[in-house]
């Protein structure tokens, strides 16, 4: 049991740089990993490291407004307001995270081969492991790269981020937006490839797979087959996960058949979304604004786990954020995070049928208004299309998705579709959508270049 211990622990007690860890200071013991027990534990400590932005994202898009009570945070506003401090804090936070996730998947992947597989329960689970390893470094590259690189419509050859394969100690360059788009790719389906038994929302299941190359091949301009792998996923769930009954059990800490990928670690859970509260009776740091809470309409399902209302003295009558705020201020536990919902294959799929031609923005309609009237919501006009049509699709998104960080990707993605929604948040061409790259990269890796604008030295030397 020392050595599983040990070899679990040291990823999450790495300092200094995150791509290129000691081999013998990460893993003591390879024997330790010696049957898909010991596999599953490793993971395990993967999943439970990746980052929780979603707050932190939310923040910096048009989720929220501030309250009377945002200058008592003064870090919270600096975030808000798109500070370059803030936003270096939020990257030595994100930025070794994922890759300390990165290097456990490829502890893992280089172990597998050598695990003891006596049964057939047991080959199962090292293929189940195999095809979660390589999708949890895809997921990991794709918010990296959505993060610290530039859109590939700016262009595939600009910088995107080092891709690591092993454990070894090299220090690589930076790989193109595209090159990292491919290697994604090829570890999903190489996932894929390699088949997944298990259902479970807690691990990277084969529908996670699939909704992660769907978004992966959107981002990418790939419109066609992301539509048909979205898609497959609402022909094989089907629209009933969209219905009220179904919808409220993702924030009652319920397993429900909408959920895809939960973050399931009750302990860090219970802290998350934390940071919007000032004072549970007093209210919140940060609102939804009035107009986008007016957007729920009495019968839409989403209305009463999303929109929280507040009245006060000091802020008057509010529309707080709901979901794992609202369970906490009903002092409810918050048992896990969603991470992936079947809703977001639905607006993958409207997205890409509605940039595809031909019928895809007809199919992008029926999808939606199909998907509208099982959450209770108004239908959208059946006669819009093109820029108009993609707008409302990226609407009713935002109102889906309210609180959770997602508007942020899609304010970068189309940010020339978009335009500045508000004016603290920076026009498509400011030099803040790609986060730093944070300073202890450069101590071990002299290839490692920073993003433009940024100083290659940190804020806090």
């Amino acid at each position: 049991m020392k050595k599983i211990i040990s070899y679990l622990a040291a990823p999450l007690l790495l300092t200094g740089c995150s791509l290129d860890i000691p081999y013998d200071n990460q893993f003591t013991d390879p024997d330790a990993i010696a049957t898909p027990e010991n596999g599953r534990e490793l993971i395990a400590s993967g999943y439970s490291s990746l980052p929780a932005t979603g707050f932190d994202l939310a923040v910096l898009s048009d989720d929220f407004i501030p309250t009377y009570w945002a200058s008592r945070n003064p870090s919270l506003s600096n975030q808000y307001n798109w500070q370059p401090s803030a936003l270096h804090d939020l990257s030595i936070y994100a930025w070794p995270q994922y890759y300390s996730v990165i290097s456990t998947a490829n502890a893992l992947l280089e172990r597998l081969p050598g695990i003891t597989a006596a049964t057939d329960a047991d080959r199962r689970e090292v293929a189940d492991l195999t095809a979660e390893a390589y999708t949890l470094k895809a997921y990991c590259y794709f918010q990296l790269l959505r993060l610290f690189a530039a859109d590939p419509a700016d262009g595939l050859d600009n910088e995107g981020i080092v891709i690591k394969n092993s454990l070894t100690m090299d220090n690589l360059p930076r790989a193109t937006v595209g090159a990292t788009i491919d290697e994604i790719r090829r570890l999903l389906e190489e996932a894929i490839a390699t088949g997944h038994s298990g259902t479970d929302p807690s691990w990277l299941t084969a529908d996670a797979t699939t909704l992660l190359l769907a978004e992966v091949e959107l981002y990418a301009g790939n419109f066609q087959r992301a539509a048909t792998l979205a898609s497959s996923l609402l022909d094989k769930r089907g629209y009933e996960c969209f219905s009220p009954s179904v919808y409220r059990t993702p924030w009652e800490s319920t397993s429900c058949e909408e959920q895809i990928f939960i973050y399931n670690d009750p302990d860090q859970s219970q802290t998350y979304y934390q940071g919007i509260v000032y004072d549970t009776t007093t209210g919140d740091y940060y609102s939804v604004s009035p107009s986008l809470a007016m957007e729920y309409t009495d019968t839409d399902c989403r209305k009463e786990w999303t929109i929280c209302p507040f009245s006060s003295q000091a802020l008057g009558s509010q529309s707080f954020i709901g979901k794992y705020n609202l369970l906490r201020r009903e002092k409810r536990e918050i048992m896990f995070v969603n991470k992936m919902r079947l809703s977001a294959a639905l607006f993958t799929a409207a997205e890409a049928w509605a940039q595809a031609g031909g019928d895809g923005p007809q199919k992008a309609i029926v999808a939606l208004n199909r998907f509208l009237d099982r959450r209770g919501a108004d239908p959208v006009d059946t006669s819009l299309s093109g820029d108009a049509l993609l707008k409302e699709i990226l609407h009713q998104k935002h109102l889906e998705f309210l609180g959770e960080g997602q508007r942020y990707f899609d304010l970068k993605h189309y940010s020339r579709l978009l335009g500045s929604t508000s004016g603290r948040i920076p026009a498509p061409s400011d030099y803040r959508w790609l986060w730093p790259i944070p300073k202890d990269e450069y101590l071990y890796n002299d290839n490692m270049t920073q993003n433009p604008g940024w100083p290659k030295d940190s804020f806090n030397d």
